[in-house]
């Protein structure tokens, strides 16, 4: 079975160069992030929203989290009749319900049902036939949790970093992927909850094994690499291993 990841985005927080705000589908049902122009970016790429089945989520920042509000607004008024998971760390369904019945009032009144599964460090779960664990990487102390992923698709290893400075966590995760898509957030620019390309980005890619791939993301228009088996994320193109 080959592995399908399409970017809805690839930006950081601050969408540099007009790139569109991280986040990546899975064999186009599995949404990991809910970047704010989610919505738009599953109808540009030709999904249909309500055939996502879930969303999860590494940590709570806007950019990855605020999307989710537009989601439901979607299922709950175009006609979506199957259960969502939604995935994510802990407060995850207490801040979207705070959040959406805000800007949406009634939003959670709804028919197709929601399952919500907050997870912690090295707990698993699965829907459909993928499976995640959540592995707990260094990003933003303030928030309840900040998470990575390693992750089989139908048996086919895959991680995703989530936001986070280079550690222990991250290595690990490069260490048991056939695919690992990391954040990058900037060429080199010294950030101390992000990785950059020139000294973190080749310690991660040593760190994969002989054959993976490596995808980075939330990046700025300056990341380019030529490390090989390395491939810089596009907004809305489709990569598949």
């Amino acid at each position: 079975m080959s592995l399908d990841l399409t970017f809805l985005g690839t930006g950081n927080a601050f969408a540099p160069g007009g790139l569109c705000w991280n986040g990546f589908l899975v064999d186009q049902r599995y949404l990991f992030e809910a970047p704010p122009q989610a919505l738009m970016s599953l109808h540009r790429v030709d999904v249909d929203p309500n055939a996502i089945e879930a969303v999860v989520l590494s940590h709570h920042h806007g950019d990855h989290f605020l999307g989710l509000p537009f989601l439901l607004l979607h299922w709950k008024h175009r006609g979506r009749e199957t259960p969502v998971t939604i995935v994510g760390p802990p407060q995850t369904e207490q801040l979207a319900r705070e959040i959406g019945e805000t800007v949406y009032p009634g939003l959670f009144e709804n028919e197709f049902g929601i399952e919500w599964r907050e997870v912690t460090a090295g707990e698993s779960t699965t829907i459909g036939d993928l499976t995640v664990e959540a592995v707990a990487v260094e990003h933003d102390d303030r928030l309840s949790l900040n998470l990575g992923y390693h992750a089989l698709l139908a048996g086919k290893p895959f991680a995703y970093t989530g936001d986070t400075r280079l550690c222990d966590a991250v290595i690990d995760l490069a260490q048991r992927a056939d695919v690992l898509v990391a954040e990058c957030a900037s060429r080199d620019t010294s950030i101390p909850i992000h990785m950059n390309l020139v000294e973190d980005i080749p310690e991660v890619h040593a760190a994969l094994p002989p054959n993976s791939k490596l995808l980075l993301t939330h990046i700025a228009p300056d990341v380019e690499t030529n490390l090989p088996r390395t491939i810089v994320a596009q907004d809305f193109k489709k990569y598949t291993f």
